[in-house]
């Protein structure tokens, strides 16, 4: 699909789009208890995560995930590009025990295993260290060690994973990067029953008393966050509705903060985020390695402010749907942005003079999204744009929604 922006103004309301993290977090959730979702949206990454507890013996009734009979590991398991199912899975795959060929897509099979090989070796066999791999056997075990710097995913999949059994220990080797995804695991865990409790580096999962999940998947700030930025360099005003409340650790909604200093107006109030545009917008000197997910979101508006902007932490950013150093850098790079990176930091400079640009999405969600901001001040066209589906299917439906003159074709 090719999709073509002309400059565009874009404002006005609309409500967030779901949260890939908190939507699959709920469906994982009916291992341990039955949810009701009232409104899930079926992006790719969470079709993946029904089809996942489907296959372990969750039934689905429309809305309701029950677990009805004893989970039970199938002989075949397919992740499409869905890095954080896959490995949310395995933990609990390693748990129920059993033998079966896992794989995923071309960029979930670039993504390594280690990790998780590792902390399960001598008892979880695997006959490779990426996809496809063949897992075999069974954690005897309630503890397990395992080193943080490849992925939070694998320490949230324990989380459930000791849960489901009644309780264990995961002690995680520094360094531990994306934290914020371990508390958000942690504590949509223990808002339902659990009893999870982290010290430090080690986390300590405990029997829970779970009750039912009824509700709504809250909306996403990383993905709305390329409507935000769109409304900010555009010089729009915007209010997204259906966000969820602040938390008291940072996470992907440090975004609306990040905005905020750069320039924008950016605040959240009563589960709205409201945004106005700038024209005086400032470059920040921020780490991402607790939220790498929002390094797109902080470049997309980057070419904009009168100062550089550097993004630091950024070497996890090598293994996500693409290679996102190389693929933020060369995507600004069309646009005539100036960009220096390499595997430390990303550097952004001020651009006066941008250009239109064609863009092929890499089979990045993120990237696509990027590519649009900087597309509504000076045009561009985008190629590959239903990459944009792994996470929000109504993308470009929302942006024409909001006053986005886009062509689809």
């Amino acid at each position: 699909m090719l999709v073509e922006i002309k400059p565009s103004k874009i404002e006005g309301k609309i409500k967030a789009p779901q949260s890939k993290s908190y939507g699959i977090r709920l469906v994982f959730y009916s291992i341990l208890k039955e949810s009701k979702l009232d409104n899930l949206i079926y992006s790719d990454d969470v079709k993946v995560a029904i089809d996942t507890v489907k296959a372990l013996g969750v039934s689905v009734y429309g809305s309701l995930f029950k677990k009805e009979k004893e989970l039970k590991v199938p002989s075949y398991l397919y992740f499409g590009g869905s890095a954080t199912t896959l490995r949310m899975a395995i933990p609990i795959i390693a748990v129920i025990g059993g033998d079966v060929l896992i794989d995923g897509d071309e960029s979930l099979r670039k993504r390594p295993l280690n990790a998780i090989i590792n902390s399960l070796r001598g008892q979880v066999s695997f006959s490779s260290n990426s996809l496809p791999t063949k897992m075999s056997g069974r954690l005897k075990e309630n503890y397990v060690k395992i080193d943080g710097n490849e992925s939070s995913q694998y320490i949230s999949g324990f989380i459930y994973a000791f849960s489901m059994i009644g309780g264990g220990e995961i002690e995680v080797v520094p360094p531990i990067s994306s934290k914020s995804y371990i508390y958000l695991t942690a504590s949509l865990i223990n808002s339902l029953g659990g009893d999870v409790k982290i010290r430090d580096n080690k986390i300590y999962v405990n029997k829970g008393d779970f009750k039912p999940y009824v509700g709504k998947v809250p909306g996403d700030y990383a993905l709305a966050s390329f409507y935000a930025a769109s409304s900010i360099v555009t010089g729009g005003s915007l209010v997204i509705e259906d966000v969820y409340e602040i938390p008291d650790f940072d996470g992907d909604h440090s975004i609306a903060k990040f905005y905020e200093e750069m320039g924008a107006e950016s605040y959240v109030k009563e589960g709205k985020w409201f945004v106005k545009g700038s024209t005086k917008l400032k470059g920040i000197d921020v780490n991402v390695d607790d939220y790498p997910d929002l390094a797109p979101s902080i470049a997309s508006i980057a070419p904009f402010a009168e100062s550089k902007t550097i993004i630091r932490g950024v070497k996890r950013l090598k293994i996500k749907e693409s290679n996102r150093i190389v693929t933020i850098s060369e995507t600004l790079s069309h646009f005539n942005v100036k960009v220096n990176y390499n595997d430390e930091q990303i550097v952004i400079f001020p651009s006066s003079e941008l250009k239109e640009a064609n863009i092929f999405c890499p089979n990045d969600h993120r990237i696509a999204m990027m590519a649009s901001v900087l597309s509504f001040k000076v045009g561009g066209l985008i190629n590959n744009a239903e990459c944009v589906n792994k996470s929000n299917p109504d993308f470009w439906k929302d942006l024409i929604f909001l006053g986005g003159n886009i062509i689809i074709k």
